[in-house]
């Protein structure tokens, strides 16, 4: 019984030390909704920085003792999209993808 309590403190004490920054939240988070539609930061910086100031207002990094909820704003309605934790981000959502979001024009396939 002694060990199962030293493990769950070692693991809590290294969760609560290993979360992750709220920048690396808010981008990975806009990467959970946006998905490939993010420009690439390697590629086109400037795209990628206009993209963030105007997207990532409406992410929302709620910090916990262990671990980091983040949150995405749809008018007045905030849904958990990712969790951060163990120098990780989790997400909860399926990304978007272009062909999903971008219609074909009509007879081309």
């Amino acid at each position: 019984m002694k060990k199962w309590i030293i493990v769950l403190l070692l693991v809590l004490g290294v969760a609560y030390f290993t979360k992750p920054d709220d920048k690396t939240c808010i981008i990975e988070g806009t990467r959970a909704v946006w998905g490939d539609l993010v420009p690439d930061v390697n590629d086109k910086p400037a795209m990628f920085e206009q993209f963030m100031n105007v997207i990532s207002t409406n992410v929302v990094v709620k910090d916990w003792v262990f671990f980091k909820q983040v949150r995405y704003k749809v008018k007045t309605e905030q849904r958990t999209i990712a969790f951060g934790a163990f120098k990780n981000v989790f997400t909860t959502v399926k990304p978007m993808r272009t062909r999903d979001v971008i219609p074909k024009m009509p007879g081309r396939s």
